[in-house]
């Protein structure tokens, strides 16, 4: 081959990979921006075909590359399929038991799985068909391919059952000036003609009889799947009749629900603001008119449905709620706690007391007024000054305040404008407080891991959370380690989005004690801001429980990964951050099996149940199926199970002392098991004990949602049903011996029912587990016996003249397969009765019957011979 052969080939690859390259971005942006969605994926070779809802597909390929793997994790069980043959193995479809991500991937050719008992992920059997491969997970396809230097790129696509399925709005929403919810709730939108008005702000001057409409509620709207991008739809307000009306509808990404925090590109979870704008249809002499109805309706307002892209997807019960224009407005007359912005955590900060405080970087404001049209915010006088030399900027409503302004105060005018053109010219002025200033990267510690573990002592199931700091603050410089005097420039905080901490903090910010270390580097004496430097401060505690019911526990409570911080503030008014240390927390539970063992009643796995009965109910117990390991303590009489349903029909139900009342309808069928084995979990919840969540007192639903957080449950598991008489049968003994061959009736038309003549047994007996019961009308009546003496096992025999069994009875007849010989117990044993008498010898079968009181029949059969 030439170099220049070799070139080319080179060349050809490099084309191919940019053209990959190329195709990856168009489909990304293709279903970034147009809201398409993935309809098929194809294993081809050198990668995958990804056909696309629009109706277009590409060929994502790499020349001479196998074809790509394409692996399916199954929603409901978590099993991993790749290119649809079932692994064996599980990943859960979001975070794992350790708080991991089990999605499988490709390293060095080979698949690798997440291993529960090694905590890690480990190399299976299974070989990668190639390079690409591609995940199938949670309703969304992620593709893995190689870039031109062969450095994997994932690109995460939607799936059908991603593209949108449903909106939730509040039913009979309608929207008004400031409030969103029934008809009753909102109050119309204003409006009016303006007066002329040199106006500066951001919508400019205003001219004469313009018309201005004022402030529009807001709703709050929930779209599935959460990914999905309203913003990037066609969103529009129809009515039954297919008439559009006259606003341009806007959809606005809302992380924190029921406030408004600017623009994003698309929602973080599925929670969106809904507003609209009139359009220039709307006019001073329709606006009373056009959203409402005709004739006997001219005073109701018209029902629109929410369409995206022309379909609709809400019901016809959305309105616009408008009154005739104003005539005269007077100018809004200014008040602090109106004006209010969403901060960075997503809490809404109003201002107070002619004051609000803003926090470094840029904020937007916002002043809350139904006749408001437009608002900026200027300094003035003296202030102007000061602005420009902090460097403190406002542009229309937002406000931008750098580090170096931290600490400082401006007072800002406020300047307002309503829908009648009148601006608000006095009493306008707000002070602002220039937050302190705050470190955005903090100095980050070994995470400290807290494990919740079943005690009967519940102090020592949530025991205080310690924290060692190391060496983290003795490493500060001396300036800051010097600065901190006293024990409340301290703190220990988490950030406002923080969900689901074991510990509830009083807004973010939690009760902790600090301590210095003793000569063995644990716990020592407290520490005290007054006589102990701060780089002697070594532990922080945060108490969570009590007692039972006496605790800290947070209402969202559950395991997860965490981080607190330790912030450290100079001694100033305002608390300048001058050291933050990261602290994160892992709480944690234990697996199952790190509990409990599984007893002597399980062979190969499989959990063994007899069933056994209460009056004709069929009942097994779950109580011998584990036991508390060696060293924990865990009582596994709390321990709760669930089955799965069989044809959707649940199999029972779990009652106390862990007794499980099986459903005959499913389980039984023609008076013999229908379904011997039954598939189910234990579950057990550490924090079953707990009365309280809090301090303040205990709620049920907050309560068992915490205490099914801290459940730790078992793998799906067999139980393998035993009927009350398997196993059991009749036998005739010979010196000891169970005869197998045919057992003779004597001369007298009898078989002697058992007896022990010198400790060897012979004669007729019924055996069950291991042991037996002779034959006789002593031992199976015509009513059941009631004597121990007389019950095999604690089961009492009644013949056919008794009642049908209850209980601990069972039911027993005799049959001989010929019509004339009839069997009965006497006192010594059985007796057979032939009724033709022209054949006093003959061969036959002598079958047992029984029926335990749950309808089960089980039949044992001898050979016997009458000579």
């Amino acid at each position: 081959m030439s170099c220049k052969d070799y070139d080319d080939d080179i060349d050809a690859i490099n084309k191919e990979l940019t053209d990959l390259k190329s195709k990856l971005s168009d489909l990304e942006s293709k279903v970034n921006a147009g809201g398409a969605y993935v309809t098929k994926i194809e294993s081809v070779d050198g990668g995958f075909k990804v056909s696309v809802s629009d109706g277009t597909s590409y060929n994502l390929t790499v020349a001479s590359a196998a074809p790509g793997s394409k692996v399916v994790i199954d929603d409901k069980t978590g099993e991993i399929s790749i290119d649809g043959k079932a692994t064996g193995w599980f990943a859960t479809t979001g975070e794992g038991e350790e708080a991991v991500d089990m999605t499988p991937y490709v390293k060095d050719g080979y698949w690798y799985f997440y291993d529960k008992a090694a905590k890690d992920f480990v190399k299976s059997e299974y070989k990668a068909a190639g390079d690409a491969y591609a995940v199938v997970k949670d309703g969304v396809v992620t593709l893995h391919m190689p870039d031109e230097s062969g450095k994997m790129q994932s690109i995460v696509l939607p799936l059908t059952a991603n593209a949108l399925t449903a909106i939730s709005l509040p039913a009979g929403l309608t929207i008004g000036n400031v409030a969103t919810g029934a008809a009753a709730d909102a109050e119309a939108i204003s409006s009016a003609k303006a007066a002329k008005l040199d106006w500066k702000g951001p919508k400019g001057a205003i001219e004469k009889d313009q018309f201005l409409v004022g402030q529009i509620g807001v709703a709050d709207l929930v779209v599935s799947p959460k990914n999905y991008d309203l913003s990037a739809q066609k969103l529009t307000l129809v009515d039954s009749k297919g008439n559009v009306a006259p606003v341009k509808v806007i959809a606005t990404p809302n992380t924190f629900n029921s406030v408004i925090v600017g623009n994003r590109a698309a929602s973080e979870n599925g929670n969106w603001n809904l507003t609209v704008e009139m359009t220039d249809e709307v006019t001073a002499d329709n606006i009373n008119k056009v959203f409402k109805g005709t004739g006997a309706n001219a005073d109701k307002e018209i029902l629109y449905a929410l369409c995206v892209n022309g379909i609709p997807y809400t019901a016809y019960d959305i309105a616009i709620k408008t009154k005739a224009p104003e005539t005269s407005v007077a100018a809004i007359t200014f008040a602090a706690d109106k004006l209010s912005y969403i901060d960075a955590e997503g809490t809404e900060v109003k201002g107070a007391t002619n004051g609000i405080e803003l926090p470094v970087g840029t904020t937007t404001l916002k002043y809350a007024d139904a006749n408001l049209y437009d608002s900026y915010i200027t300094f003035e006088g003296t202030y102007k000054a000061k602005a420009e030399k902090l460097g403190v900027k406002a542009d229309g409503m937002t406000v931008t305040v750098p580090q170096a302004a931290s600490g400082e105060t401006l007072v800002a005018t406020v300047h307002m404008v309503n829908i009648g053109g009148v601006e608000t010219t006095t009493s306008n002025t707000i002070t602002l407080k220039l937050a302190g200033a705050s470190i955005d990267t903090p100095t980050e510690i070994s995470a400290t891991e807290y494990k919740v573990m079943p005690n009967a002592d519940f102090t020592k199931v949530l025991p205080a959370i310690l924290i060692d700091l190391g060496d983290a603050l003795s490493k500060l410089d001396a300036a800051t380690i010097e600065a901190v005097q006293k024990a409340n420039q301290l703190s220990v905080v988490e950030a406002a989005t923080q969900e689901g901490f074991i510990v509830a903090s009083d807004d973010n910010v939690f009760t902790s004690t600090y301590y210095k270390a003793d000569a063995q580097g644990k716990k020592g004496d407290a520490w005290n801001a007054s006589n102990d430097g701060l780089e002697s401060l070594r532990f922080i505690e945060i108490a969570v429980a009590t007692n039972a019911g006496t605790n800290n526990v947070a209402e969202d409570a559950k395991p997860g990964k965490y981080t607190l911080n330790l912030v450290i503030k100079d001694g100033t008014t305002v608390g300048n951050e001058i050291a933050k240390i990261a602290m994160p927390v892992n709480v944690t539970v234990p697996a199952f099996d790190d509990l409990f063992a599984a007893t002597d009643a399980w062979t190969e796995g499989v959990y063994g149940a007899r069933i056994y009965p209460s009056v004709n109910n069929a009942l097994i117990s779950m109580s011998n199926a584990y036991t508390a390991k060696s060293g924990v303590d865990a009582n596994y009489n709390d321990i709760a199970y669930a089955f799965d349903k069989i044809n959707n029909d649940a199999v029972g139900t779990v009652g106390n002392a862990q007794q499980v009342t099986l459903n005959k309808k499913v389980v039984y069928k023609d008076k013999a098991l229908a379904n011997s084995e039954l598939k189910a979990t234990a579950s057990y919840s550490i924090l079953d004990a707990m009365t309280a969540y809090t301090g303040s007192g205990s709620d049920v639903t907050k309560l068992t949602a915490i205490k099914k957080a801290f459940t730790v449950e078992s793998s799906k598991f067999t139980v393998k049903l035993q009927t009350i008489f398997d196993g059991g049968k009749i036998v005739f003994y010979k010196d000891n011996a169970v005869v197998t061959g045919t057992v003779g009736i004597d001369a007298d038309g009898k078989i002697a029912g058992l007896t022990k003549p010198s400790n060897k047994k012979q004669g007729l007996a019924i055996n069950f587990l291991s042991a037996d019961l002779a034959v006789n009308s002593t031992n199976v009546a015509d009513s059941y016996p009631s004597a121990d003496a007389n019950k095999l096992q604690g089961y009492a025999f009644g013949n056919s003249n008794a009642p049908a069994a209850s209980d601990k009875q069972i039911k027993v007849t005799w049959s001989t397969g010929i019509p004339t010989v009839t069997v009965k117990e006497d006192a010594n044993g059985l007796v057979f009765e032939n009724s033709d008498s022209s054949s006093p010898t003959y061969e036959t079968t002598l079958t047992a019957t029984f029926e335990d009181a749950t309808g089960i029949v089980y039949t044992s059969s001898i050979k016997v011979e009458k000579k």
